[in-house]
C-alpha cells in the first residue's frame, strides 16, 4: 500500500515537473522574440543611422559640387557629379541620386540607400526579418545656393566700378553686359591698378578714378588684414600708400597670389583722406600677379605693365571667383561681377 502511494505522487511530481517544463519552453519562445526584436533595435537601426550619416554626406558634397560648377558658369552633367559622391561617401560605393533645380541658382540633391548586390534602392536589414521586415527606404537631401555676395569679409581696398569694366578683356565685357556675369578669359591681359598720386585716371572713368584727394581706395580693417563688408551701406575709407595695417598685412603678401581676392567695387566717392566714404554695388575677382607697397618689397609681374620709381599699385588681373566661405551672405540683386558664394541652405 505504502508503494503504491509513493508512485502515486511521484507521477503526480512528474506531471507538474512536465507542465513546468512546457510552460517555460512558452515563455523562452516568447522571450527570444523580444531579444530578437531589441538585437533588431541595437543592430539595425543603429546600421541605418550609420547608412543616413552616409547619404548625407553625399548629399551635401554633392550639392556644393554641382552648385560650384554652375557658379563657375558650367553646370556640367550634374547627374554624373551627384552620383560620383554619393558612391564616394558610401562604405559599400553604392548610392542612388537625383538632382533637381527649384529655382535658378539653387540645386536640391535626395540620396538614397541601394543594396550594393541586387541594385535594388533599399537598405537590407538583418534581425529585423524575424518581425517581418526584410528592407527599409533611407535617403537624405542636400540644398545648395551660388549667387553673388552681398555681404563678406575681403581685402581693404576698394577699386572703381567703372575702372573694372574699362578693364576687361572684350569677351568678358560683352558677357558681362549680356548675362550680368563673365567667364574666366584664358589668356587673360595683365594690368596695373595704382592707387599713388600719380595714378592715371583711366579714359572714361571719373578723375583720380574715382578717389577723393588723399585717398586711394584703402578701407578700415578690423583686428587683422581684412574688412567686413556689406552692400547696404556705406564703408569709411582711410589714406596711405600702403595697406592700412602693416603689422597684419605684411604677412598677408606671402599668400597674397595663390588665389583670386575678393575686392568690393565702389560707385561712388565722398571726403577726403581718412573721411573718405564709398558706396560699395558689388564684388569682384582680381588675382594679383605683383604688387609694390610704399616701405616694402616689391614681386613685379613682367607681363602687366611696369610699376617704377614712386609707382605704387597692384599687377594682375580680374578673373572669376567661388568661395565656399562660411559667413557669406548671398543676395539675388546684387550685380554679378565674376564674384560668388557657394553655400548650403537645407
Amino acid at each position: 500500500m505504502r508503494r503504491l502511494k509513493q508512485l502515486w505522487v511521484r507521477r503526480q511530481v512528474n506531471r507538474v515537473e512536465s507542465h513546468e517544463r512546457g510552460a517555460a519552453t512558452i515563455v523562452v519562445a516568447g522571450l527570444m522574440v523580444v531579444l530578437l526584436g531589441f538585437a533588431a533595435l541595437a543592430v539595425d537601426v543603429g546600421a541605418l543611422y550609420a547608412e543616413k550619416a552616409q547619404l548625407q554626406n553625399g548629399a551635401d558634397a554633392a550639392a556644393l559640387a554641382i552648385a560650384t560648377d554652375c557658379a563657375n558658369g558650367n553646370c556640367g552633367d550634374s547627374t554624373a557629379t551627384a552620383n560620383n559622391f554619393a558612391n564616394s561617401n558610401a562604405n559599400d560605393g553604392s548610392s542612388g541620386s537625383a538632382v533637381s533645380f527649384p529655382a535658378s541658382t539653387t540645386v536640391r540633391v535626395v540620396t538614397n540607400a541601394r543594396d550594393g548586390g541586387s541594385g535594388a534602392n533599399s537598405f537590407s536589414l538583418y534581425f529585423a526579418r524575424v518581425l517581418g521586415m526584410d528592407t527599409a527606404t533611407v535617403e537624405a537631401a542636400a540644398e545648395a545656393q551660388w549667387g553673388a555676395p552681398a555681404a563678406a569679409t575681403t581685402l581693404p581696398w576698394t577699386v572703381s566700378e567703372c575702372v573694372f569694366r574699362k578693364y576687361l578683356s572684350p569677351t568678358q565685357l560683352a558677357s558681362l553686359n549680356s548675362t550680368g556675369n563673365f567667364s574666366g578669359d584664358p589668356t587673360p591681359t595683365h594690368i596695373l591698378l595704382r592707387y599713388d598720386e600719380n595714378a592715371p585716371t583711366v579714359p572714361g572713368c571719373a578723375a583720380q578714378n574715382g578717389y577723393q584727394p588723399g585717398g586711394f581706395g584703402w578701407l578700415v580693417t578690423n583686428t587683422g588684414c581684412s574688412t567686413n563688408i556689406s552692400l547696404d551701406a556705406t564703408v569709411k575709407g582711410q589714406p596711405g600708400n600702403h595697406f592700412p595695417n602693416a603689422a597684419a598685412c605684411d604677412a598677408v603678401l606671402a599668400t597674397i597670389m595663390d588665389e583670386p581676392a575678393l575686392i568690393p567695387l565702389f560707385k561712388t566717392a565722398a571726403g577726403n583722406g581718412s573721411n573718405a566714404k564709398y558706396t560699395l554695388i558689388g564684388f569682384a575677382a582680381f588675382q594679383v600677379t605683383g604688387y609694390k607697397f610704399s616701405g616694402s618689397g616689391a614681386v613685379l609681374d613682367p607681363l602687366a605693365p611696369s610699376c617704377n620709381g614712386n609707382c605704387r599699385g597692384l599687377q594682375g588681373y580680374f578673373s572669376r571667383f567661388v568661395s565656399l566661405e562660411e559667413g557669406s551672405q548671398i543676395s539675388g540683386t546684387v550685380p554679378n561681377y565674376g564674384a560668388s558664394v557657394v553655400t548650403l541652405t537645407d
